[in-house]
Formats: structure tokens, sequence, C-alpha cells
């Protein structure tokens, strides 16, 4: 897995499983997430680097999780997305829009 999606992936062992999660991140006011771990997927612990590799790429294309900014060409899990098309950081940076 690509160290930069580290902070929205996560991969944890469970009882004789493995646990793929996400962060979701979620507004309670207009400077207060809040994230917590979603488990999205659970898989056998015979599973092969690629496959696992397939399944976290699998993820970042789920739009129910991640969006895809078309400005920077990046992925970001929704709470950290403006609308479908921008994340925050190019919304405030090209749109004017104030976070």
């Amino acid at each position: 897995m690509s160290a930069e999606y580290r902070d929205y992936i996560r991969i944890k062992r469970g009882n004789r499983k493995l646990v793929l999660q996400v962060l979701v991140v979620e507004w309670s006011g207009p400077h207060e997430p809040v994230s917590h771990w979603k488990t999205v997927k659970t898989l056998e612990p015979s599973v092969s680097l690629s496959q696992l590799d397939d399944e976290v790429a699998g993820l970042l294309k789920d739009p129910s999780h991640f969006g895809f900014c078309t400005q920077c060409n990046d992925h970001f899990v929704n709470g950290h997305m403006h609308g479908e098309e921008y994340c925050q950081s190019c919304a405030e940076q090209y749109l004017g829009i104030c976070h």
C-alpha cells in the first residue's frame, strides 16, 4: 500500500482474519472534524500481497469511501472533499472557498 494512503486505510489482524478499515471523517462543526475507523472488508490471512494491493486499489475507487480531486489528481476520504470534483485544499486555492 502506498505510504500516502496509510492515514486513510489500515489493515489489522483480527480474529484469524485480516481486517481492512477506512478512516471516516465527519464534521460536527465548521472546524471540528470527528474521525473513526470503519471496517469495510475482512479477508483470509492467506491472501497474497498482490490481492491485498488489489483490495486497497478497489477501496480507493469506491465513491462511498473516497473522492478523486480532478485538480490535483489524488484520492481523499469523502470528509476531505468539497463536492465531487475538488478536495478541500484545491477548493480553497482554485474556487476561493474558505473552510
